[in-house]
């Protein structure tokens, strides 16, 4: 095990440093580096290491993913629930009820509901922590081989043993214990294979290589050099780091492909050798797995109104009951001495007075402020997300995973859907149609000319080399064959398939390694092979900004680039010696092309003398070797050399619509969903694309034979999707403002145009598509993007063509600022991360392109089509079950509070109730809870079926009509009533009974309360089932009894609040059914009339 030095720097800063016998770590700021020294110590570090179990050190790789240990548990967690308001709330409550003066209710009682809820929360934390302690304690004893350079050789350790800078090795079928850069490899081809399924989902292998300093070295780790990388991050797809050999002299640059994670498993490479980077929880895989979206649902502003409005109403009837009181207590004048309940003089004093009697008050009427309310929704919430993940109409493949359970409402108000095309509303499977090569169209081999000319060849070569796929022999024995045909792999599908296309026409990649590429040239007989070797000079990946990828290789002493992308990236860059009419031909193959849907890649070629290439290539190791924004460097470099290019030819792939992609399209828009599709393909190719998906012509007509699955969509041919091309909108303004000033600023074209687009969309009669492109949007987004957006919002659908992944995500972030619906987008690959993450909601695909996008979304499905019933069936039912318990909450806490301040009246507003303590905790809290949870889960305000059948009814979830102010007043209002009618016909009944006392009178009023919320929920409910009901019948016999053992054996559990035998006698009285039955037909009669007459007059579900 080497010296190493640990530095994340900042510039120059102070420095802390830890020295022991092997190693001295620096931490400063921004730079990571590591200083590998192979000089052996006086004694084995890696025992005086094991022996003092130095596993607490900050750069160790014992991981720790606890929250508490024996000391920190009750404090730690304690302070961690009263983070929530909820619980200071209450717990403020609670402490108030404590001052003499102000105690509303009984002391104990008031404990039970903060105590239990955390008590629950307590143990819940502590089995999860415990599970995750037992977890890691796995994890760290695991075995794992180290490099020890007293006894110059690999020793067995555990993995909390390793730490930063040891030199570790990895056996085949092994997992990777830590972050290391792979420095050996037992592969000829300084290669290996990860199976990553671990962290990123995906089956299919990937390969690694060794950093070419390493190449030519046997032993590493024999070597002494400096590792300069970025700090530990949690993007667990970039790294960005330099090598410097101990002369100094030279530095090489290492990347991702360079980097092993932890959590890999070795394949096929028998073993290879690294040295630890990142360990512990300084790993990227760990650090990744502790962020998470913090996202929060519509309806939750909604909520926030209305608790506004009922905190208002608390502080009116505090202080209005607190006003009365004083003015009661006043009205004995100077006889107040006589009065038993009067301690001191009301007169003196009276703003203490007030203020005491509005806190008890206060402490009475806690719950008209439903702050457990959010409690209730996170219970639901998970419950309905669990309902989602479990259903079998979002499942082919894969379930649909659900990562973020906040913004299940949202899911019913979606206006408006971004969309990523490739793999997400195409399969991603390509398939090869054809090539056009020289100005000539090819579908297969036996098309080609018997000679193959320059331009085939390079042509061909460029398809085989210009890639990053690799090779996974089964059968090595036979590569000599010449019809030996490797197994290709590899994340890009476009490489995959064209790599594969020139292996049928005859040009077929055989090897790969770090360094070379052989290529296998077969002739049109099948009878002879010529292998020729190509040494990888440079390879510049793609990425959406520059759009096209290229190789520089050697062959023959002859230095070529090769290059394929989209022709926008390319054809700029063409040699002026290329021939017109090949060019002109190329142009017309790309427009049929893509008028069949297919996707285009450019490919072009040029030879580079050596001294030109040599200059270039110092620019380029500088760029790569930098740690600051590589990407953007390298890009910069890399237009420097991709210049003067031969155009040799055209691809064209095939990447068919997903399943039920247009019923899908077609149904949302039906719903009233606005899809705007971002691509980076062409123009002609989206517009294909959308045609085939029914974003252009939507359908006007849906018949069905009442047989959801005979379901069939009609378009009517006659009327015809008004197209808008921005650009041409751009020329006509700059034609126009051209005559009165040349000199005419991109802000002000730009506002004129959209300008005259809004009026020119507003005069459409027939439904309108906007389609812009790249370039254009990139100035939008400069000068006008929310005129633009709130322009766009016109039309039925928006096509943006050639866009970058930067572009994607601003048009979400503006996007979210002028529309007033909810935004969702969706996407398959890492170019759609950034919108996914900045929507509403964000949907991520099951795919080809990685699993970047599956971990920054809220959901992932398998297919597009999964979007129908996510959102008209579950996303509907999320919104109304939801506005339902929220409005029952509030009705039912208010009817509870009204009732107690209507006593109040015949009490001289004293606060004292007549209802029991434990019930006025547990009324609220257990009695009437459970029904309204089952109905939030279960109910469905229009069956499945008729939602799909019916898409228009998506439009009342969608205008949140289920959930409006004016719903959360009627629900006052009818809780003004019930409370009204509950304790004024009870006061009245029983006011002439001398024999009821007050506990009687209390438990008839919480009796009448409690049956009137349970039915409540079934008038409210649209669905009635056996979880309604059975869960109604289960609160109603809970409450039933915990009163008749309550009563039976508290005798004077509370003092002065003794209700032994207070229900037995009161069930007695044929007078207490008799009431009930009349307040409770009373109270309920106007929301049943209400209903019945809603029902037949304006429901929309009839």
């Amino acid at each position: 095990m080497g010296n190493f030095l640990i530095v994340p720097s900042f510039h120059r800063k102070p420095k802390r440093s830890e020295t022991n016998d092997n190693q001295t770590t620096t931490i400063e700021n921004k730079d990571y580096h590591i200083y590998y020294n192979a000089t052996p110590d006086t004694e084995s570090s890696l025992w005086i290491a094991i022996k003092n179990r130095r596993t607490h050190s900050t750069k160790s790789n014992r991981i720790r993913t606890t929250r508490y240990n024996i000391l920190t548990f009750i404090p730690k967690n304690l302070f961690e629930q009263f983070h929530r308001i909820a619980n200071i709330y209450f717990a403020i409550l609670i402490g108030l009820n404590w001052v003499p003066v102000i105690n509303a209710i009984s002391k104990t009682v008031a404990f039970i509901p903060l105590t239990v809820i955390l008590i629950i929360t307590a143990v819940k934390d502590l089995v999860e922590d415990l599970k995750r302690w037992r977890s890691d304690v796995n994890i760290n004893k695991q075995k794992a081989e180290v490099y020890d350079k007293t006894l110059q050789t690999f020793i067995e350790c555990q993995w909390q043993d390793l730490s930063v800078g040891d030199i570790i090795r990895v056996r085949i079928d092994q997992t990777v214990p830590a972050d290391i850069l792979l420095l050996s490899s037992v592969s000829s081809e300084h290669t290996c294979y990860l199976d990553t399924a671990a962290i990123d989902g995906e089956t299919n292998l990937k390969q690694k290589s060794i950093p070419s300093c390493f190449f030519n070295s046997t032993k590493p780790e024999e070597m002494n050099f400096e590792l300069q990388c970025d700090p530990p991050n949690d993007d667990i797809y970039h790294f960005h780091g330099r090598i410097v050999l101990s002369s100094g002299t030279n530095i090489y640059s290492c990347d991702n492909n360079n980097i092993l994670l932890r959590g890999c498993v070795l394949r096929i490479t028998d073993y290879i050798d690294g040295i630890i980077i990142y360990a512990g929880n300084q790993t990227k895989i760990i650090k990744s797995s502790k962020t998470s979206s913090s996202k929060h649902a519509l309806i939750e502003r909604y909520i926030n109104r209305d608790v506004l409005f009922s905190s208002l109403i608390l502080i009116f009837l505090c202080l209005l009951g607190a006003g009365l009181s004083l003015r009661w207590e006043h009205s004995f004048g100077n006889q107040w001495r006589f009065v038993t309940f009067l301690i001191d003089n009301p007169s003196i004093d009276a703003a203490s007075h007030f203020f005491a009697s509005a806190l008890r008050f206060m402490i009475l009427f806690q719950v008209l402020v439903p702050i457990a309310l959010y409690v209730s929704l996170d219970i639901v919430r998970v419950l309905q997300m669990y309902t989602i993940a479990r259903d079998k109409n979002l499942k082919y493949e894969h379930p649909i995973s659900c990562r973020t359970f906040t913004i299940n409402e949202d899911l019913g108000q979606i206006g408006y859907i971004f969309t990523d095309k490739t793999g997400t509303i195409t399969q991603n499977k390509l398939v090869f149609k054809a090539v056009s090569i020289n100005g000539l169209q090819y579908s297969n081999r036996s098309e080609l000319p018997e000679k193959i000319d320059p331009i085939i060849h390079h042509f061909l070569t460029a398809l085989a080399i210009c890639n990053t796929s690799f090779i996974v022999h089964e059968h090595r024995e036979l590569m000599h064959d010449i019809n030996y045909q490797p197994k290709y792999e590899g994340d890009n599908a476009d490489d995959l398939v064209l790599c594969q296309a020139a292996s049928d026409f005859g040009v077929r990649m055989i090897s790969r390694s770090a360094q070379t590429i052989i290529v296998r040239y077969i002739d049109s007989t099948d009878t002879e092979k010529r292998d020729i070797e190509y040494e990888i000079l440079c390879l510049i990946p793609f990425d959406s900004t520059r759009k096209r990828m290229s190789i520089i290789v050697r062959v023959n002493n002859e230095i070529f680039l090769y290059i394929k992308g989209a022709e926008t990236s390319i054809w700029s860059n063409l040699n002026d010696s290329n021939d017109a009419d090949m060019k002109l031909t190329t142009e017309q193959h790309s427009l049929g092309f893509a008028e069949q849907g297919y996707r285009s890649l450019l490919v072009a070629y040029r030879q580079i003398p050596l001294e030109e290439y040599e200059n270039w290539f110092e620019q380029y190791r500088f760029a790569a070797n930098s740690l600051d924004k590589r990407e953007d460097a390298i890009s910069d470099v890399a237009t420097q050399i991709e210049v003067n290019l031969m155009l040799s030819g055209l691809t064209a792939v095939e990447d068919k619509l997903q399943e039920g992609v247009p019923r899908t399209i077609a149904t949302l828009r039906c719903a009233g969903i606005k899809i705007w599709l971002l691509t980076g393909d062409k123009q002609a190719t989206a517009l294909s694309t959308a045609q085939a998906a029914s974003l252009v012509n939507i359908p006007q007509t849906i018949n069905s034979d009442n047989t959801p699955s005979m379901l069939t969509w009609e378009f009517d041919v006659t009327t015809h999707t008004h197209m808008i091309y921005y650009s041409s909108q751009l020329i006509e303004m700059d034609q126009q403002l051209g005559h009165r000033d040349r000199r005419i600023s991109n802000e002000i074209r730009t506002s004129e145009t959209i300008a005259r687009m809004s009026e020119v969309i507003a005069a459409q009669t027939h439904p309108v598509c906007l389609v812009v492109t790249g370039d254009d949007l990139g100035i939008i987004l400069q000068y006008k993007p929310k005129e633009f957006i709130r322009a766009a919002a016109q039309c039925q659908s928006v096509l943006f063509c050639r866009v970058s992944a930067t572009q994607k995500r601003e048009l979400v972030t503006i996007a979210k600022s002028v529309f007033k619906h909810r935004i969702l987008a969706i996407g398959d690959g890492a170019n759609d991360v950034g919108m996914i993450r900045e929507s509403h909601c964000g949907i991520a695909v099951f795919g080809r392109e990685g699993s970047q996008a599956v971990a920054a979304g809220d959901f992932a499905v398998d297919r597009f089509e999964c979007l129908r019933y996510l959102l008209l069936v579950h996303g509907a039912w999320c919104f109304t079950r939801t506005s339902e318990l929220i409005l029952y909450t509030f009705m039912h806490n208010c009817q509870y509070v009204l009732v107690i301040f209507y006593h109040q009246i015949f009490n001289g507003y004293s606060g004292e109730v007549s209802i029991h303590s434990f019930y006025i905790i547990l009324y609220t809290s257990l009695f009437t809870v459970l029904p309204q949870c089952a109905a939030a889960l279960f109910d469905q305000h229009v069956p499945a079926e008729r939602a799909l059948r019916e898409p228009q009814l998506y439009q009342y979830t969608l205008h949140g009509k289920s959930y409006t102010m004016s719903s959360y007043w009627i629900n006052m209002f009818d809780a003004v009533w019930q409370s009204a009618i509950i304790f004024f016909i009870s006061y009245y009944s029983y006011r002439h009974e001398s024999e009821i006392d007050r506990l009687s009178f209390g438990f008839s009023l919480v009796f009448s309360m409690i049956i009137t919320s349970l039915i409540h929920v079934f008038l409210q409910t649209r669905r009635i089932d056996w979880s309604v009901v059975g869960s109604t019948i289960l609160s109603f016999l809970v409450f039933l009894g915990f009163t008749l053992v309550f009563d039976a054996t508290c005798i004077n559990c509370i003092p002065a609040e003794s209700p032994y035998k207070v229900s037995y006698r009161t069930f007695r009285e044929s007078q207490f059914w008799f009431t009930n039955i009349f307040i409770i037909i009373t109270a309920m009669l106007p929301r049943f009339t209400f209903k019945c007459v809603y029902n037949t007059l304006r429901n929309p579900f009839r």
